[in-house]
């Protein structure tokens, strides 16, 4: 037998029980599925993210509450003060809150924040305008909503501007909206609602205390020894030698940020996709169940194949290419599948959707794998059997 007449042979064989040959490749498809899916979707995720801080630049520096705690006003004015080189600065106060309006309610994040927040963190207003310094002088009660709010409150595509929301017991005039931002650096603008921070203080939460202070570097160059200087402040205003203290507070940057998260989003990925893995060392394991399964039910036709001349290696081969073919085409499917339920997923997701090419290549590659390494020993079961006793077998 050539090997052309013997890879006939072998797709001829699994034809022959249609049902038996899908449910034997489902575990190969479910695994590589999985595979395909994960890395389609954390890979878009990823970028989705990335790409939002990158736009923001890498000159920011987040200060959130301090070695105690706490971070207040006093604080976020000696910042301000004491820290040179800042081309923008902006409190940050943040809280979840019950917004109601136009006959709707619902919850959303409240962020108290200073004019030049906006600037920083790329925010572009679609209707109206941002509020300004003197807003926040006068503890203005306005507000600047986020392009999801202005749905759930007042329909697809309407102009809230001049009209009023209920924030707790305070009622705010709207005076803009933002363009649809997706998630950033500092939350979802698209379900944030934005208000002076002198006003979120004193209507909102009702304290002096911040959440965050956020710097613009004048020079990138300069941005983790500015992080750094901002530290020392706050270490120093509060008196804190304990070195426990010292080494856990941390001031952000946004570069530090980004590097965060790819290496949080490559571990998460590297673990799904683990998991995922071994829905494929299962699959070979029920494929080398069947495969044996099969070479028991084919005895008299190994034996046959023996009688008229088929050697060892061609049966060997044979089997080979039989488990092989079922992993491949159980491999392809599964591609096919999780590239539509990822481009699905993506569109969902508001995510970019990209194919890491190399890694699902490579899920396909390990499954041809599975099958030569569960098939080779009912290959070889197959190939060492006595032709006589094969005849005989009942």
């Amino acid at each position: 037998m050539n090997y052309g007449e013997i890879f006939i042979t072998a797709l001829t064989s699994l034809k022959s029980n249609k049902l038996r040959t899908m449910l034997t490749m489902l575990g190969i498809i479910i695994g590589i599925f999985a595979v395909t899916l994960v890395l389609i979707v954390s890979q878009g995720a990823t970028t989705a993210i990335t790409s939002k801080i990158s736009s923001l630049g890498t000159n920011l520096i987040f200060a959130g509450q301090g070695p105690t705690g706490q971070l207040t006003t006093e604080d976020a004015q000696a910042i301000e003060q004491q820290i040179t080189d800042i081309s923008a600065f902006s409190e940050v106060v943040s809280n979840s809150e019950q917004v109601s309006a136009n006959g709707q309610t619902g919850n959303y994040t409240v962020q108290g924040v200073n004019p030049s927040y906006a600037q920083m963190l790329s925010l572009d207003t679609q209707q109206g305008s941002f509020f300004t310094d003197d807003d926040v002088t006068s503890y203005a009660s306005v507000a600047v909503l986020g392009s999801q709010a202005v749905t759930d409150l007042f329909g697809q595509g309407a102009n809230p501007t001049g009209q009023y929301i209920q924030i707790g017991n305070t009622t705010f005039q709207v005076i803009g909206t933002l363009t649809s931002e997706g998630n950033g650096a500092g939350g979802n603008p698209d379900t944030s609602i934005y208000i002076p921070v002198t006003t979120a203080m004193t209507t909102i939460t009702g304290s002096n205390n911040l959440n965050a202070v956020i710097l613009l570097a004048k020079d990138q160059s300069e941005v983790n020894l500015i992080a750094e200087e901002v530290k020392q402040l706050m270490l120093n205003r509060y008196n804190v030698t304990d070195p426990k203290i010292i080494q856990k507070y941390t001031v952000d940057t946004s570069q530090g940020l980004l590097t965060t998260i790819s290496s949080i989003t490559t571990i998460l990925s590297s673990v799904l996709a683990g998991i995922a893995g071994i829905s494929l060392l299962v699959g070979g394991i029920g494929i080398m169940n069947i495969m044996l399964v099969t070479v028991t039910e084919r005895t008299k036709e190994i034996g046959l194949l023996k009688a008229i001349g088929a050697k060892q290696e061609n049966i060997l081969v044979q089997f080979l290419i039989e488990s092989v073919v079922l992993t491949v085409s159980g491999g392809l499917i599964g591609m096919i599948l999780g590239i539509g339920a990822g481009y699905l997923l993506a569109g969902i997701f508001k995510v970019p959707f990209t194919l890491p090419y190399l890694s699902i290549i490579g899920a396909v590659f390990v499954s041809i794998i599975i099958g030569l390494i569960f098939g080779i020993y009912p290959a070889q079961r197959a190939a060492k059997m006595n032709p006589i006793e094969a005849l005989r077998y009942e």
